[in-house]
């Protein structure tokens, strides 16, 4: 295939498309039915024609028939008046009515054929403008069906399209946190093994760790000095709970005096 014919396809293509786009099904079908509408008309006008032209010729025949019997007459009343020249005349008149009443009557017969087919093609005509008719508002129905779900479907798939890009994005956004989340895991891991050094706490890995030794020392010192408070208060609790008692004991073996 050649550059232009190869242009002339690709051009063909992007034409038929853009077309394909504006047409509107339903406009067309109306438009269709307006187009065999006025074919109608047309037929119904050209049989009006039509049978005008024969009631002309009708008319003309009509006249002619009564021409050719005045002929007759006229060679009658000659060869009675022994005129045969004028009888001659008449007859000659006569025949040439004829041949004209001849050519007037193939003519109405070709009207009357005329006529026969164009009353045919308008019952033709007409049954199919019924029908399409029937057929348009069926084919309507089913191109506003069709529509309908072409949008849905479009709508559909518009709503899929949007919830795989959300869930593209949470798969990213998911993989994003657990990389961080490694490289803080990571970053702990090497500073608790004093790989890094934590700009919290200065000095190198040996300061950290008696750090962390007089820390503890201090937490346990703390603790026993918390432990100690306790047990001198459970003690002393005990002591003047032992004084109470044997203060009621003694009170009670007093003598009582006597009135």
């Amino acid at each position: 295939m050649s550059f232009i014919a190869r242009l002339k396809a690709i051009f063909g293509s992007k034409a038929n498309q853009t077309l394909e786009g504006l047409e509107d099904p339903k406009a067309s079908l109306d438009y269709s039915l307006t187009r065999l509408q006025a074919s109608l008309r047309q037929i119904s006008d050209s049989l009006v024609e039509v049978a005008t032209a024969r009631r002309n010729l009708d008319t003309q025949r009509e006249q002619l028939e009564a021409a050719i019997a005045r002929y007759e007459g006229q060679a009658r009343d000659a060869l009675a008046a022994d005129r045969e020249d004028l009888a001659k005349r008449a007859l000659e008149r006569k025949a040439a009515g004829r041949e004209r009443l001849d050519g007037l009557n193939a003519n109405i017969a070709t009207l009357d054929a005329q006529v026969d087919s164009l009353k045919t093609s308008q019952a033709t005509l007409r049954h199919k403008i019924e029908l399409f008719q029937g057929k348009k508002e069926e084919l309507k129905a089913l191109y506003d069906s069709s529509r309908a779900q072409l949008q849905v479907k479009e709508a559909t798939s518009g709503i899929s399209r949007d919830l795989a890009d959300v869930g593209h994005a949470i798969e990213r956004a998911e993989g994003r946190i657990a990389r961080m989340s490694s490289r803080v895991e990571a970053i702990d891991e090497l500073v608790a093994v004093g790989a890094l050094e934590d700009a919290l706490e200065p000095g190198d890995d040996i300061d950290r760790e008696l750090s962390r030794i007089s820390r503890e020392t201090a937490v346990e010192q703390e603790l026993a000095r918390l432990k100690t408070e306790a047990a001198a208060s459970v003690s002393t609790q005990r002591a003047l709970s032992g004084a109470e008692e044997l203060d009621e004991v003694s009170a009670q073996s007093l003598p009582v005096p006597e009135e």
